[in-house]
């Protein structure tokens, strides 16, 4: 005798109704898994397909208060091995003018070395000369061995950092999206610092390279500034695919340097 049979019409119906929320539920999983697979598959595009690459270098005018001060560059300058990884090799470097240097001398450059594939920092060294002020420091990032070694110290390591100047190459790798908060730690000068930044909205902005949408990016830290001079800092990305830092204004207690985006070399 076919079982059936001996249920009632309201048993059938609990029973499909099981059956239904059942085949919901999974297909409510199967939903989650999908989108968090294409969300995994498109950050690992992004990583694998940087908007920069070998031999970019960006040339900026550099002022301070309206009055030009100088040039800097930022260079894509090469990929190399650290500690059997390959990184990309970044160079920053301020340079004043000739009349600037009579009253304060700068000849800046900061190398940063970043993961090849996901942008975080290998390795960074800088040489500072302002004025009379010199300062030198590296740090060797070891994610292996979870350690950090510095010029005079070490310290234990237990996330990816960037340091603050990788940060033009980092911002230009993730999706950016107005009004959203995106949290990451940097370290520089033995000192680990938990940062937020913002994007605050669109605006076009004029500069000697020419007139670009750009999305502006403001970094900063719950208990102050990003950077030791007690002031802010605002970034303009141009919005599009090469996402290039086309305008940065530091406002330090000594006033506004401003870089303005002058030359494009791919």
């Amino acid at each position: 005798m076919n079982i059936l049979a001996h249920l009632n019409t309201q048993t059938l119906e609990d029973i499909n109704g099981m059956v239904l929320r059942k085949i919901f539920n999974c297909m409510k999983k199967l939903k989650f898994v999908f989108l968090l697979l294409f969300c995994i598959l498109q950050g690992l595009f992004a990583q694998s397909h940087p908007p920069f690459q070998v031999g970019e270098v960006l040339h900026y005018d550099a002022s301070i208060n309206l009055i030009i001060a100088g040039k800097a560059k930022l260079e894509v300058f090469s990929i190399d091995t650290i500690l059997g990884f390959p990184a990309y090799h970044i160079i920053f470097s301020v340079k004043s003018n000739p009349l600037l240097d009579r009253l304060y001398k700068v000849r800046d450059k900061v190398e940063t070395w970043i993961d090849l594939e996901h942008h975080f920092t290998r390795k960074f060294k800088k040489k500072i000369r302002e004025g009379g002020f010199r300062k030198e420091f590296s740090a060797i990032v070891n994610y292996e061995d979870s350690l950090i070694t510095t010029t005079d110290m070490e310290f234990p390591l237990t996330s990816t950092v960037r340091d603050p100047y990788s940060l033009f190459y980092y911002l230009r790798t993730i999706p950016l999206t107005v009004g959203n908060i995106y949290p990451f730690t940097t370290f520089d000068d033995n000192k680990f610092t938990d940062i937020k930044f913002t994007v605050r909205h669109k605006k076009n902005v004029r500069v000697p390279a020419g007139l670009y949408n750009c999305l502006v990016v403001k970094p900063f830290r719950e208990s102050g500034s990003l950077f030791k001079s007690k002031g802010n800092m605002t970034i303009w990305f141009s919005d599009d695919e090469h996402r290039l830092p086309v305008k940065i204004i530091l406002k330090t207690k000594f006033g506004s340097m401003v870089l303005k985006l002058k030359e494009i070399k791919f």
